[in-house]
């Protein structure tokens, strides 16, 4: 099992390499360290130079729910018999499991940079969920605009 969040991975200042950072909309920066808002470091976002998504993997895992599993067994052991409980075991508590690494790269223009690292166990919960849409902000306001050529 990995930590959850977003995380500074890599970076020019070895004090940040391990702290969490979050972008705050409504005051334009990224913080660096803190708690919930407090403390830290913070970062107007247009003291950020250049932004770009490094890395995307998602990975996904079955994994069997104990009690599915048990449940399983049971129906189809009291319905068929021997093999049934066998074939209910397999079959029931089955669900996927979409773990997500997302790398992102931030470099500021005093010449300081940091990789910050978003790691889901499972993006499927709501941890997963609101974790995605902070990344999505963070790509939201940092995209490069281009004028359409024609």
């Amino acid at each position: 099992m990995f930590n959850e969040g977003l995380t500074i991975t890599k970076a020019s200042k070895a004090e940040w390499i391990g702290d969490t950072f979050h972008y705050n909309g409504s005051k334009d920066t990224i913080v660096i360290g803190g708690f919930a808002g407090f403390g830290g470091k913070h970062i107007p976002c247009k003291d950020i130079k250049e932004f770009k998504l490094i890395d995307e993997k998602s990975t996904a895992a079955s994994k069997k729910k104990a009690v599915g599993t048990v449940g399983g067994a049971l129906v189809g052991g009291l319905l068929t018999g021997g093999i049934g409980a066998v074939i209910g075991g397999m079959a029931g508590g089955n669900d996927i499991k979409k773990d997500l690494k997302i790398d992102m790269g931030f470099k500021l223009k005093s010449k300081d940079w940091f990789v910050g690292t978003l790691r889901l166990e499972d993006q499927k919960g709501f941890t997963g969920s609101a974790y995605k849409m902070v990344v999505e902000a963070i790509v939201k306001r940092f995209a490069v605009k281009e004028t359409c050529p024609f």
